[in-house]
């Protein structure tokens, strides 16, 4: 019977340990809610959040994104019809 409850305390640490710390990517800002409500942002880096009271709400991609618009044709002022495609380069910086 003490072999089983070290076993499942083993278990326990392991998953708490792991859920313990957070490896934010570069490029990337994270939030962190506490009950559901914001806290603070996650920089880059190595962190780490007390598990189940604190949770990741959002992960932010902060690098250029690129989007790309579909063509349409277009008709002129002179009636002419035109293919117009465009293309969209955004950041979030803050």
């Amino acid at each position: 019977m003490p072999l089983v409850f070290a076993l499942i305390l083993v278990v326990v640490a392991v998953i708490v340990l792991v859920k313990l710390v957070r490896i934010v990517p570069q490029g990337y800002e994270w939030t962190v809610e506490r009950f559901g409500k914001y806290v603070a942002t996650l920089d880059p880096g190595l962190h780490f959040l007390i598990p189940f009271i604190y949770a990741i709400g959002r992960k932010v991609n902060m690098m250029e994104q690129v989007l790309d618009v579909a063509s349409q044709d277009v008709i002129t002022k002179d009636n002419a019809v035109v293919k117009v495609d465009g293309v969209v380069f955004y950041q979030v910086l803050d």
